[in-house]
């Protein structure tokens, strides 16, 4: 688990400079001069959440989390496969990513910009790209190797060529309060640390729910289903919170 530095992560919102992927970030970042409003040079650009699933289903999830986040990996690869084949591929909960940087904070958010320059689309394929080459891009920062390279590709991969159009990505304004706008909604709800997870406006606690079967048992009550497979409860309403 990462605990959270606010601080941090609009700093390096508002710092991204191709240097800055080139090293990490933290408490001494400078930020550059943001982008002014109305300045987006990204076309088609995920300005909003996210949603998967049945946008009508009964279950909302938010997700806040980081990919350089060693615990958010975890639940990405041991969870949330579950999560999308019970409940989200079978029409149970809708699902929500908030982005919610971490250390280093800076490489954190130019990969969540390179999500979100992908377009609605595609940002979730970019997030489990990210998830997946957490580890190496890592260790690139621990040995103080350049990671603009990796995370171009990455871009690359998903439709985002060439280097003028990476920059672009990371400079873009509109980006950028995107990310800023979702670190401010998890700040107002308590968020400290990554993971967290809502389930219909509620904030889970302790960690059973960070295991398939503490978070089925979460999912499956949110659903009014009891543990012996019982039918659901009628008229459970969805979290209202999410930016349609």
């Amino acid at each position: 688990m990462f605990r959270f530095t606010r601080r941090v992560a609009l700093a390096a919102i508002a710092s991204l400079a191709l240097s800055a992927c080139g090293q990490a970030g933290g408490e001494d970042a400078t930020p550059s001069t943001p982008s002014t409003p109305g300045s987006s040079s990204v076309s088609g650009a995920a300005l909003k959440d996210i949603i998967i699933g049945d946008p009508n289903a009964p279950v909302t999830m938010i997700e806040y989390a980081s990919w350089t986040c060693p615990a958010c990996l975890n639940f990405d690869q041991t969870v949330m496969p579950m999560i999308k084949s019970d409940y989200i591929e079978t029409g149970k909960i809708r699902y929500v990513f908030r982005e919610f940087p971490t250390p280093p904070a800076n490489i954190a958010v130019a990969g969540f910009a390179i999500a979100r320059c992908a377009g609605e689309d595609k940002y979730y394929d970019v997030l489990d790209e990210l998830f997946e080459r957490q580890p190496g891009i890592l260790a690139m920062v621990r040995q103080g190797d350049q990671v603009k390279s990796a995370l171009m590709q990455i871009a690359e991969n998903h439709g985002i060529s060439g280097e003028k159009a990476f920059d672009a990505c990371l400079q873009d304004g509109d980006v950028r309060r995107a990310i800023s706008t979702a670190v401010g909604r998890g700040d107002a709800s308590g968020v400290n640390s990554t993971p967290t997870v809502f389930v219909n406006g509620e904030m889970l606690d302790g960690y059973d729910w960070r295991y398939p079967e503490g978070m089925k048992l979460v999912l499956d009550e949110a659903l009014g289903v009891s543990p012996d497979g019982d039918t659901p409860a009628e008229d459970v309403a969805p979290d209202e919170t999410v930016s349609e």
